[in-house]
């Protein structure tokens, strides 16, 4: 079919949307002068501000001193430690996020500089979003809906302001090759599809399973080769990130009150509902039920 003569000379299509965001952990907080944070790590970007005093903070045994009004971004998988370098107390806001958008994810890491200062040209639109965020945290008598809905505008416009972003200091970024970051990119990208196809085709049989290392070797790569560069890039095997499209799906399902949970188990490919909610509760902490009760309030 011609689909230039199907949709029209003059149509504009809009570009399809298939993703899904993580934004959590957000919170305002004063510390006094001892405080300070263990090494960690985590899956998801965490962007930070001081709003009164100022943190010393290690990423990957490189130093940085945040002074007031400064802006911290740190992408997936850098150790770090934050303390407060204050002589009274510093305040702070925090909040993570993370989209599961490779090329998206990818280019944000890339060109990720880490420490804002008022003086960078990207400063005065992070700082914009940031104050929205804490903008809610202001309204204490907003719904609970109508506050989730913001946050979620907020960390659009802020990924927005983030795929604008080009470093000015091109010695801090992620030193991942661009052919590494494809091969990762593609391995992702087929993970997801895969899994969609067999939870629209496969719908109710319980026999399917998404296998990691024939997928990568169906892309030409060497399956040892695809599992060390998909680490490098998203910092969590290839397994742990279809465990994590699988727990999205759930989530989604269960926000459907038509759907049983014996149909839910069933799409995901799960043999038995038991089976389901078990895992389910490894990955969340609360058994399926009481998730649907908590999220259908």
């Amino acid at each position: 079919m011609d689909i230039k003569g199907f949709i029209g000379s003059t149509t504009q299509l809009l570009p399809r949307i298939d993703w899904n965001i993580r934004f959590f952990g957000a919170h305002k907080q004063t510390v006094d002068s001892s405080w300070s944070m263990t090494k960690e790590f985590h899956h998801a970007f965490e962007i930070l501000i001081v709003l009164d005093g100022a943190q010393e903070t290690f990423i990957e045994n490189e130093q940085f001193i945040l002074k007031k009004d400064d802006i911290l971004l740190i992408p997936p998988g850098f150790e770090h430690t934050n303390q407060c370098i204050s002589s009274e107390s510093m305040t702070y806001f925090c909040a993570h996020f993370d989209i599961d958008e490779p090329s998206l994810r990818m280019k944000i890491m890339r060109n990720c500089d880490w420490v804002y200062t008022p003086l960078n040209p990207y400063y005065s639109r992070l700082r914009e979003c940031i104050t929205k965020w804490i903008g809610i945290l202001d309204e204490p008598e907003i719904l609970f809906s109508k506050a989730k809905l913001r946050a979620q505008v907020v960390l659009f416009q802020l990924l927005e302001v983030l795929v604008d972003i080009q470093p000015v200091n091109t010695n801090i970024r992620t030193n991942q090759s661009m052919t590494t970051a494809k091969y990762a990119k593609e391995i992702a990208d087929a993970i997801k599809w895969t899994f969609k196809k067999n939870l629209i085709e496969n719908r109710g049989n319980v026999d399917y399973t998404v296998h990691i290392q024939p997928i990568i070797a169906s892309l030409g790569i060497s399956p040892n080769y695809g599992l060390e560069v998909f680490q490098k890039i998203y910092h969590m095997s290839p397994r742990k990130y279809l465990s994590d499209l699988k727990l999205q799906e759930a989530k989604i399902l269960l926000q459907q009150p038509e759907l049983s949970l014996n149909e839910i188990a069933n799409r995901l490919g799960y043999k038995n509902l038991s089976h389901f909610s078990r895992q389910f509760k490894r990955w969340t902490g609360i058994n399926p039920s009481d998730y649907r009760k908590k999220t259908n309030l």
